[in-house]
C-alpha cells in the first residue's frame, strides 16, 4: 500500500458497509417555548456509512461494488437504484425480510443530530467473507461484528476497516483489528481505541475541518491539514474521507498522499444538504488539495 506508480486501469473496490435513507429536518431558530416546531425545510437522499464511501470511490473513477443489505419494502429499492445510478455495482446487495435502515438528521441552529433505525442492517453480520470478490481493497464498516468477521477471516486483502465510537467497546472487534491493515475512524473513535489493540495496526483519525492524523506503530504522528472551506452539512464527510481514502491506495499512492486527497474529497463533500448531494470528482479533489489548507 504504499507504492507511488499509478495503475493503467481503474481500482477495484469493495465496500462492506450499510445503506440508508437520510431523512433531513432543517429547524428554524426557537423563538418560543412551545414542544411543536415547524421545519423549514426537509429533505429525504440516500446514504449510510457503506454507500457513500461506495459512491465516492466511483465518483472519483473506481469501480466499486458495494455489499449491503435492504428491507422488502419500497425504500429498500430506492436505495439500490439511487445508488446504481452513480454507478456502483449493486448486484451484491441483499434485500431481507424488514425494513430498511433509515436515519432522522435534524439541523437545529447549525448543530446537527443523528437519530438511526437500523432496520435490516444487522443482516450485514451474516455476510461470507467468502463470498466477496476479489478486489485492490476491501472496506469494510457499519458493524463491529462484520469488521470483526472479516479480519478474522484473513480474506479481502488489503482490508481497510471503518470504526465509529460506538463500535469500539465491542470486545471481539479490539481483538481483531490486528488483522486488518489500516484502520479508519474519528476523533473519538481512537480516544477509545488508542490503548487497546489499534496501537498495533496503522490508524488514521479524521478530524474534521483540521484534517486527519496518522497513527503508525513506533512512528511519529504524522497531521495532514484540512482545506479552508464553508461547510454546509458535514453528514458523511468521514465515509467520504474513507472511500476516497480506499481510491487513491488502489490507485497506488502512499498513504500520507492519498490522506492529502481524502481531506480535500471530505471537504469537498460538506457542500450541499446531504451525504452524497456534493461528492467530488478526482480533478475537482486535486485542484482543492492545492487550496490554502486550514
Amino acid at each position: 500500500m504504499g507504492a507511488t506508480a499509478r495503475p493503467a486501469v481503474r481500482p477495484r473496490i469493495n465496500v462492506i458497509g450499510d445503506i440508508a435513507a437520510d431523512y433531513y429536518l432543517v429547524l428554524p431558530p426557537r423563538r418560543h417555548r412551545d414542544e411543536k416546531r415547524t421545519a423549514t425545510r426537509s429533505l429525504q437522499a440516500p446514504g449510510g456509512t457503506g454507500a457513500n464511501a461506495a459512491v465516492t470511490a466511483a465518483s472519483l473513477g473506481s469501480e466499486a461494488r458495494l455489499y449491503s443489505v435492504v428491507g422488502t419494502d419500497q425504500l429498500g429499492t430506492w436505495l439500490v437504484a439511487a445508488v446504481a445510478a452513480r454507478e456502483v455495482d449493486t448486484s451484491a446487495i441483499r434485500v431481507v425480510p424488514g425494513t430498511s435502515t433509515r436515519a432522522t438528521i435534524v439541523i437545529d441552529a447549525g448543530r446537527r443530530q443523528v437519530i438511526v433505525d437500523r432496520g435490516v442492517a444487522d443482516c450485514l453480520d451474516e455476510l461470507d467473507p467468502g463470498q466477496v470478490a476479489a478486489a485492490d481493497i476491501t472496506y469494510v464498516t457499519g458493524s463491529g461484528a462484520a469488521v470483526a468477521r472479516f479480519a478474522q477471516a484473513g480474506a479481502s486483502r488489503p482490508l481497510v476497516a471503518g470504526v465509529e465510537a460506538g463500535m469500539a467497546d465491542d470486545r471481539e472487534l479490539a481483538s481483531a483489528l490486528k488483522n486488518v491493515d489500516l484502520l479508519v475512524t474519528n476523533s473519538a473513535g481512537w480516544a477509545k481505541l488508542a490503548r487497546g489493540a489499534a496501537r498495533a495496526v496503522t490508524a488514521v483519525e479524521t478530524a474534521g475541518r483540521r484534517g486527519a492524523v496518522i497513527h503508525a506503530p513506533s512512528h511519529p504522528d504524522h497531521r495532514v491539514a484540512g482545506i479552508d472551506i464553508d461547510a454546509v452539512d458535514a453528514t458523511g464527510a468521514g465515509d467520504c474521507f474513507a472511500g476516497a481514502l480506499c481510491h487513491y491506495l488502489a490507485s497506488g499512492l502512499d498513504l500520507p498522499a492519498a490522506c492529502r486527497f481524502a481531506v480535500a474529497a471530505a471537504g469537498l463533500s460538506t457542500q450541499a444538504l446531504g451525504a452524497q448531494a456534493a461528492l467530488p470528482t478526482d480533478a475537482q479533489v486535486r485542484a482543492a488539495s492545492r487550496l490554502r489548507r486550514a
